[in-house]
């Protein structure tokens, strides 16, 4: 059989009453130096020509149709390569991939009348040859093909999770569809349905491999989880050169703005989408073509539905042959029969069977149809069809006799409970995070050799697709194979993997992830596993525990990004969890409900704040002595909350109290106790504000000022905190009647929340908003207008500075102190 990926110049399609005038045509074309796609020489006896022409079809620039009466009868074999031709016309200009060669007077139809014809009637096969040779090697002939075979290049920006998979079979008709959906209206968007296993991802990745060079870029989302959209949206903006900040949902919604005003239509992929609701405010608009895979059909509000169904006997006998290059036609129908035509079956079958010639299609079929009447695991959900949970489950019970099978198996025990979308190796390789796993299983993946041969057994039978990430290896699995192995290991196994799973990552998310900048990176990478173990973790006081502390450190990483929603749906999460355990860990309740009350508090939810805030302080008081810093931290959020109601008298007290207690148990230049000082200046402002009380205001820029040298000195220049000091004191220098300096206060918040790729923030706006005032103030209007406008490159001098004295920072306790994440202002 011909290589499925080799491209060729000319497919030679033909009845077979001109099989004489095919076969001359064909020698006379290699002769000219052509390469062609021709069956009676590169079909042997007895090859699977249905399948081989799928893929020539595919694979070749051009086809020459050899039309006869005999080729334009209804049922001609070829009837559908003609399709095939129409279907590739080149979506940006009027030249054709089809070249008709008229053998005999023929009446043409509809599909094919429009196209200009090679004229060899009344000819024998040597003249008919040399004819189209010949016209094929006119000038404007040589021209036009090779602006045809000048193949478009994928886009610069192409994201397709997926490779290239050179096995693809069986959907031409979906895939013409989808082309025609794409190709209509100012904006297509259309939905691939079907079941689990069906093939609907790689349908839509092959799409994008094919036709990507058409499109000025594609991207691929995965829309299965709203935090892992917006993540990937937020991605396509840092790769299309946006500001990036915290805010991600201001940083999905720029990227998507951005494409839509582009003249060039992109293609973007929203992979394994639950509903229409999920994913309809994130659809972009103007040229851009959108297509979505789902489970589920219901998607007509949003997109046209291409409904795809199972492969037909013959299209899934046809692959098992091909794949397995047996020759044994009736036993691959019997077995394609009992995988009910889906793909995903079909390829672990096939991969199961290539290498054991004495297993028959049909012995393979008796066990899966056994596999199917076993009774499933106590506790086994998942949503698939019972051939997929059979197939799978065959290939996983021959893991164990393969080398380094036992390892690969409790790899895909620990990682069922984890993102499919990809598994940071980096994750399994770190001592610290892996003490509690299995001792045999946790030296099997420290050690070199037998980590490469599990995850060798792994590829050889499909069940595992390696990338490179941004922190190296990156292990992929079908979400399919991960519900299947959940069901399969059983309620004992469940608890214990999927507890293990949960402690995996609850270690591996750093400490107070909000305030250090050069661990955003990591954290980025591990919210990816968040939503799987709010799903699929058991509840087990292991779990739960680990879970919530994990969905409290995911909280605040997201309010310290801007993602204040997500944030609060972390923490509510956080909450929940940790009052299954509260009768064992009241005080692990306690913080979760102090930055649940943050939460509530930064979106001015201030009633439920209170309540929440009560309830910790409540718990504290009871368990901790007056002086403990973690009392201080709820203490600063009730004041915090009743300063934003205007309670100055109410939050003073509480302020100044929990600023003692830092300053006793932390010292005088510790981080929180600059906290709270800032906290106690923007009070003492706010006050003086509305009572005119100018002693206040003095006692504000004291406090102020003091904050300021704390946070440079202990987070350095290049920090958030820092950020937010500068800004404090330029709002109070501004009332102060001092524009100069409240205009260089604001250049440098502005200037650190740039460096940080925090331009999106909405704390990053609102500084925007005092710098572009304070200039107009200072008579810089153009400047103001100017940042307004969103050019920030009068900023450039600010930045500059921020970094060289963080740099300065960093250098005197390097092993302590880090830049933290690159600045988008470097130069490459």
């Amino acid at each position: 059989m011909a290589d499925a990926i080799e491209q060729r110049d000319f497919f030679i399609s033909f009845n077979s009453a001109d099989l004489a005038y095919a076969e001359a045509i064909d020698a006379a074309l290699r002769a000219a130096g052509f390469t062609t796609y021709y069956h009676p020489t590169d079909i042997p006896p007895g090859g699977n020509i249905p399948l081989w022409m799928e893929d020539a079809l595919m694979n070749s620039r051009q086809l020459l149709a050899l039309c006869s009466p005999e080729y334009m009868a209804d049922g001609a074999v070829y009837s559908e390569a003609e399709r095939y031709a129409r279907f590739w016309q080149d979506s940006r200009s009027a030249k054709f991939k089809l070249v008709p060669v008229e053998l005999k007077p023929t009446s043409f139809k509809p599909l094919m009348s429009v196209y200009k014809r090679i004229d060899a009637k009344n000819t024998s096969p040597a003249q008919a040859a040399a004819a189209v040779v010949g016209a094929l090697k006119k000038p404007d002939e040589v021209q036009q093909r090779e602006v045809i075979y000048n193949v478009e290049p994928l886009p610069k920006i192409f994201n397709v999770l997926y490779h290239h998979n050179p096995n693809f079979t069986g959907r031409f008709e979906a895939m013409e569809s989808l082309q025609k959906s794409l190709r209509e209206g100012n904006a297509a968007i259309t939905a691939v349905a079907g079941m689990g296993g069906v093939g609907k991802t790689t349908l839509a990745a092959e799409y994008c491999h094919r036709f990507g060079g058409r499109y000025g870029g594609v991207w691929w989302v995965r829309a299965e989880q709203e935090p892992v959209m917006l993540a990937d949206l937020a991605a396509l903006g840092q790769r299309l050169g946006l500001a990036v900040s915290g805010n991600i949902e201001a940083d999905a919604r720029a990227a998507l703005e951005d494409v839509a005003s582009r003249t060039e239509p992109w293609l973007m992929v929203y992979d394994n989408a639950p509903y229409a609701d999920v994913i309809r405010k994130w659809l972009p608009a103007g040229r851009v073509r959108c297509l979505i895979t789902s489970r589920f059909a219901a998607f007509d509000s949003v997109a046209t539905v291409t409904r795809l169904d199972q492969w037909s006997d013959d299209v899934t006998a046809d692959y098992l042959l091909a794949r397995t290059g047996r020759n044994e036609k009736e036993g691959a129908l019997r077995l394609a029969h009992s995988l009910g035509g889906l793909p995903l079956a079909a390829e672990q079958a096939a991969v199961f069977l290539k290498d054991r010639k004495g297993i028959s299609f049909d012995d393979y079929a008796k066990e899966i149809a056994r596999l199917i009447k076993e009774e499933k695991p106590t506790g086994a959900k998942g949503d698939y069809p019972d051939t997929v949970y059979a197939a799978f489950v065959k290939s996983l019970g021959t893991l164990s006799d393969m080398q380094g099978g036992v390892t690969a198996l409790n790899l895909l025990r620990l990682c069922a409970f984890l993102s499919p979308d990809g598994v940071d190796l980096e994750l399994l390789l770190v001592n610290k995070y892996s003490i509690f796993l299995p001792r045999d299983f946790a030296s099997a993946v420290a050690d070199i050799f037998a980590r490469e041969d599990a995850l060798s057994a792994l590829m050889s039978l499909s069940l595992l697709r390696q990338d490179d990430g941004p922190m190296g290896r990156v292990l992929v699995f079908h979400r399919l194979l991960l519900e299947v192995v959940r069901d399969w290991m059983g309620v004992e196994d469940r608890s214990f993997w999927g507890s293990a799973a949960a402690q995996l990552v609850n270690l591996a998310f750093p400490d107070e992830p909000g305030l250090t900048p050069s661990l955003w990176q990591a954290c980025s990478r591990l919210m990816l596993h968040v939503a799987p173990l709010q799903a699929n973790s058991p509840h087990s006081g292991t779990a739960d525990k680990n879970l919530d502390r994990l969905l409290n450190q995911a909280s605040l990483y997201l309010a310290a990004r801007g993602d204040r929603a997500g944030a609060l749906a972390m923490a509510i999460g956080s909450v929940e969890l940790a009052r299954l355990t509260e009768n064992n860990d009241p005080l692990g309740l306690a913080v979760s409900l102090n930055n649940l009350g943050g939460r509530y508090a930064e979106l001015d939810r201030l009633d439920e704040a209170e309540t929440t805030l009560l309830e910790a302080l409540a718990i504290k008081e009871a368990r901790l002595q007056p002086n403990d810093p973690n009392l201080a931290f709820t203490l600063a959020n009730i004041a915090h909350m009743q300063w934003r109601r205007k309670e100055f008298h109410k939050a003073e007290p509480l302020f100044l109290r929990a600023a003692e207690i830092f300053k006793i148990a932390n010292g005088a230049e510790s981080g929180e106790y600059g906290s709270v000082l800032t906290n106690l200046d923007t009070l003492y402002d706010d006050w003086a504000e509305v009572s005119g009380d100018v002693e206040k205001r003095r006692i504000a820029e004291e406090y102020s000022t003091k904050a300021l040298a704390i946070a440079k000195n202990a987070r350095g220049t290049r920090h958030p905190h820092t950020a937010y000091r500068y800004h404090n004191l330029a709002v109070l220098k501004d009332r102060l009647g001092d524009h100069l300096g409240a205009a260089l206060g604001s250049e440098r918040a502005v200037a650190i929340m740039m460096s940080l790729d925090l331009a999106q923030h909405p704390d990053t706006q609102f500084m925007i908003g005092q710098l572009a005032r304070s200039w107009e103030r200072d008579n810089r209007t153009d400047a103001a207008r100017q940042l307004r406008r969103g050019d920030m490159s009068r900023l450039a001098p600010a930045i500059t500075a921020i970094e060289a004295e963080h740099r300065a920072w960093v250098a005197e306790d390097p092993e302590h102190r880090h830049f933290g994440p690159p600045s988008p202002f470097a130069k490459s």
